[in-house]
């Protein structure tokens, strides 16, 4: 997942001496469930520090959960995603998604922290 900068540029702002990016980006075409969908931001150098929040899609079926890949400062970060559904008895849940699934049309808006 690459986040792109919102239109018109507004991003990143400096916070101390880290930057706050705010972007937007698409869910993957082809889903990896082990390694998830790899975070970046469209423009180098940018090492992300944190992701605040989770990152749910537009229309609200999907949810992915940002995880670091370590610890410490510039590494790398995951969303690992879930769909919305229920069960047979109509309850609510959040299956994971699998392996090969497309979300590539569903949008989502994230901040960042971190920099070069």
């Amino acid at each position: 997942m690459i986040l792109n900068t919102l239109t018109p540029v507004k991003y990143p702002n400096w916070i101390g001496n880290r930057q706050i990016y705010v972007g937007t980006a698409y869910g993957p075409a082809s889903y990896n469930q082990t390694t998830g969908d790899v975070l970046s931001v469209s423009f180098t150098p940018f090492n992300i520090d944190a992701v605040l929040g989770l990152a749910v899609t537009t229309d609200g079926t999907y949810i992915g959960i940002p995880v670091p890949v370590a610890v410490g400062n510039a590494q790398g970060w995951t969303i690992f995603w879930y769909a919305f559904a229920t069960s047979g008895g109509g309850t609510p849940a959040w299956t994971a998604l699998g392996s090969g699934a497309s979300i590539a049309t569903k949008q989502v808006q994230l901040t960042v922290v971190g920099g070069p």
